[in-house]
């Protein structure tokens, strides 16, 4: 039942191409203009080129990533199924139901070998706008490997068209070899890097212009104004006296002899103000803030502190929408078939590290509890993140946990 027709890919050819030769403005505009339409391979490409030539653009990508991986991952059930608002039967079904799903969840997402791998490439699609997975099966129908499938192979007919494989990332394609979607799990947002060309590019061109400003006015042009009435033959003699002041040589020069260095282009050129500009405008598309990447002026630990707080928000927000493809498309198929009619009462998460936030839950819990207030471990598993054991005769479970 193993599906890998799309995974043997064939783009030997794009090996060879680099995207960026000769890349202009307009020729941008004409990639993401093609990407509207459904046209992906070669504006894919000069996305994994764009990624890898950059300081700042690999920088903020690794580092929303590393905030991502750094999360552990749970099976969770639904709070509802320890309520004591359940009735005595259904709740006591509901119970065993959910720690059934729990289990043969957890027990899926131990079969997938690649797992971090995969969640790994399907952030990717936050970047590029979108990344699909295809799901490797065993006999008994159970998935052993999510294959990624770079974004460079894939076509649609239009911008909301179906998805289809592009088998040897022609360029130009709108049209493709069609796909079975329960065999894959795709991801699908708003293109950050559609956002970061356009700086990208611009970036690069300044850093263009500033080398052959530096090639012309880097060393600073020398010219020797001799004394009046100087005859030939002393001209030909100041001119080697130049020629060796030139070439870092010592020199006399007669009485009323002058020095006069050409500067060109100001004593402060803007390039250097262009390009901090526009790494602003990449890590603002990528990250949601300065601070987070940027050494800002007066930056110390309240800086610290919003850099921390800012990519733990990141994390959160990555870690909530890849959780719930996961439940969508991998969780949801296996319950329906092997929980067939039953409500779905357990699913896959991301959990990021725990943060000040969890630590305040914990205080506010010891709180009630020496108020005589009863927590459930379940519940205040869910909200810290952490693993959490009742109290020893209290008669309730660990919370489920997970792991990477």
């Amino acid at each position: 039942m193993a599906i890998q027709i799309f995974s043997e890919k064939s783009n030997r050819w794009r090996d060879a191409y680099n995207p960026l030769r000769g890349m202009s403005m307009p020729r941008l505009i004409s990639l993401l203009e093609a990407g509207e339409r459904g046209s992906y391979a070669d504006l894919q490409w000069f996305y994994h080129y764009m990624e890898r030539s950059d300081a700042m653009v690999f920088a903020v990508i690794q580092r929303r990533r590393s905030a991502l991986l750094t999360c552990d991952w749970d099976i969770r059930q639904v709070a509802e199924v320890t309520s004591d608002r359940l009735s005595v039967n259904g709740g006591k079904h509901e119970r065993g139901l959910a720690e059934e799903q729990a289990a043969m969840l957890r027990e899926a997402y131990d079969r997938v070998e690649n797992l971090r791998d995969a969640a790994a490439f399907l952030f990717s699609g936050f970047f590029r706008g979108f990344a699909h997975l295809e799901k490797h099966f065993d006999p008994a129908g159970m998935v052993t490997r999510l294959e990624p499938v770079e974004q460079w192979f894939w076509v649609r007919d239009g911008m909301f068209g179906a998805w289809e494989y592009n088998e040897n990332a022609v360029s130009g394609r709108w049209r493709g070899v069609p796909i079975d979607p329960s065999c894959f799990i795709t991801f699908e947002t708003v293109p950050l890097n559609r956002i970061i060309a356009v700086p990208y590019l611009r970036k690069n061109l300044c850093e263009k212009d500033w080398d052959a400003f530096l090639e012309v006015y880097g060393v600073p042009s020398v010219f020797l104004v001799g004394p009046p009435n100087a005859s030939e033959t002393k001209e030909a003699e100041y001119q080697k006296i130049a020629e060796e002041i030139i070439s870092d040589g010592r020199g006399f020069l007669p009485n009323g002899s002058d020095v006069k260095y050409v500067n060109g282009g100001g004593n402060r050129p803007p390039f250097l103000e262009r390009i901090e500009y526009l790494d602003r405008q990449i890590t603002l598309a990528a990250t949601g803030g300065l601070l987070t990447m940027l050494a800002q002026s007066g930056a110390g630990t309240l800086a610290g502190n919003a850099h921390m707080e800012t990519f733990r928000q990141v994390a959160r927000g990555d870690a909530a929408m890849l959780s719930e493809v996961f439940q969508r498309q991998f969780d949801g198929p296996l319950l329906a078939e092997f929980f067939p009619g039953e409500r779905v009462l357990a699913y896959f998460e991301f959990a990021p590290p725990a943060t000040d936030d969890a630590s305040r839950v914990v205080e506010d819990a010891l709180t009630l509890a020496k108020a005589g207030v009863q927590l459930d471990p379940k519940e205040l598993s869910e909200k810290t993140g952490y693993g959490i054991r009742s109290v020893a005769g209290s008669g309730r479970h660990e919370g489920d946990r997970g792991g990477a």
